[in-house]
């Protein structure tokens, strides 16, 4: 007696899952990795030395397969390290391998993937989606692009790709340092202090806060090290302390995210520049204000008691976009590109920003009468995607247009990743190649 239909497809998924299931259990459906290049750091490592800076303490990591000469530069203060030829070479980064969930859905934007790679020949190689399937992917001044329209990212992914570019944590020992954050004017209420034992440098203005008609400004006075060499710059630029032996042209990036420990009182306002966009906080009415290049944006409310207690602070431009961030929550965003007020033609009060009046202060804090305490502070940026690649000549940024199986992906760190950035077929990841998902294991 034959079987019934619905029992035969029953009986053929059931042995399909079988086959499926019995391979992956054979070889793992967790396969572990271990990362043997740089293309993605600093999310992933492969060989590198960690590097203590002998005048900050500030540690950083250093690609071992590409060594310089004799010194470590350190981005934060400046200061060469003289490299130790008997140091051990920390090994690559472990990662795992979902070798399953792909089996079940495509890879989504920013996921990392591990895939075969037939140019070079690899049969592991690990980069980040971020075009997909039937996707116009385009690379201009630093940012992605997908189908005509500027790519952004979300807070939890821009706080995972965040590069430091200096932590005032850790501070010089030698007087020849550059001080990154001064006071703007000469009569300033902001002074600088110390604590604990490494002497951890802060800012307060604790003083008198009766109504100031002017925005006492702390700026930051970016220095820009590179390859032994130093020079005062209103440039951020995407330097990598990863790549210390890597000779190349160096990009300047407004993509920029201050943070900090901020505790303030008082009934007054508070001014965050980044770039071209100013915040001001007011604590009186509960409301804040951003403005772009001295035009009024957007307002929003805000509770100024979240501030009363010390409070990590965030406030980033990335991507033509804002955000003000407490205690890894997001308070306000605004799409640069698309969110403006209805009397967007208004104009901010001159002092609000000093960005048109002096372009050596990418960021700046500003109080009026205000009590502030400012701790911590942390100045990153985000991924600058180069235009060009370390070894490579045909590079392709403009506009690509993905297939039904293709996706267009990326290594974080930019200037030596062979990536789909490269114009040949085989830079283009096709679904067969893919190998599943990648999640970190230290």
């Amino acid at each position: 007696m034959s079987k019934p239909k619905g029992v035969k497809i029953v009986t053929l998924v059931l042995c399909g899952m079988f086959v499926l299931l019995s391979g992956f259990f054979v070889q793992g459906i967790l396969l572990p990795v271990r990362v043997i290049g740089s293309s993605m750091a600093e999310t992933f490592r492969g060989p590198h030395y960690i590097v203590s800076c002998e005048n900050c303490q500030f540690r950083f990591a250093v690609d071992a397969t590409t060594l310089p000469s004799s010194q470590f530069s350190c981005l934060n203060c400046g200061s060469q390290t003289e490299h130790n030829q008997s140091q051990s070479v920390i090994a690559g980064d472990r990662v795992l391998v979902d070798r399953i969930s792909y089996q079940f859905r495509d890879p989504q934007r920013w996921e990392t993937v591990l895939f075969r790679s037939v140019d070079p020949p690899m049969e592991h190689c690990l980069k980040r989606v971020v075009g997909l399937p039937n996707e116009n992917v385009a690379i201009i001044e630093g940012d992605l692009w997908v189908d005509g329209k500027r790519l952004k990212k979300n807070w939890s992914m821009l706080e995972s790709l965040a590069l430091t570019v200096h932590d005032s944590r850790y501070v010089p020992q030698k007087s020849m340092a550059v001080s990154r954050w001064r006071p703007q004017r000469e009569q300033t209420r902001w002074k600088k202090k110390t604590q604990g034992v490494q002497g951890d440098q802060y800012f307060q203005n604790s003083e008198k806060i009766d109504q100031d008609p002017l925005i006492d400004w702390l700026v930051y006075e970016h220095v820009d090290f590179h390859r032994g060499h130093r020079r005062t710059t209103g440039r951020i630029t995407d330097n990598y302390a990863y790549n210390q032996a890597l000779s190349r042209r160096l990009y300047r990036t407004d993509d920029l995210i201050f943070s900090a420990q901020i505790q303030c009182s008082g009934n007054g306002q508070l001014f965050f520049q980044v770039g071209d966009c100013c915040l001001q906080l007011d604590c009186s009415q509960e409301r804040g204000t951003l403005c772009e290049s001295g035009q009024r944006v957007a307002d929003f409310l805000w509770d100024p008691t979240d501030l009363h207690a010390s409070v990590r602070v965030d406030i980033a431009a990335v991507d033509k976009q804002f955000f003000f961030v407490i205690d890894g929550e997001v308070v306000f965003r605004c799409n640069l590109e698309s969110d403006l007020v209805s009397d967007s033609t208004q104009n901010a009060t001159d002092s609000i920003c000093i960005a048109e009046k002096n372009d050596m202060f990418p960021l700046a804090l500003g109080s009026q009468s205000l009590r502030v305490t400012l701790k911590e502070i942390l100045v990153r940026r985000d991924i600058y995607y180069t235009p060009d690649v370390r070894g490579v000549l045909g590079i392709r940024t403009n506009n690509y247009n993905l297939g039904e199986d293709e996706f267009f992906v990326l290594g974080d760190n930019s200037p030596v990743s062979l990536d789909s950035r490269r114009d040949l077929d085989a830079a283009i990841l096709h679904r067969s190649d893919l190998l599943g998902r990648v999640w970190r294991w230290r």
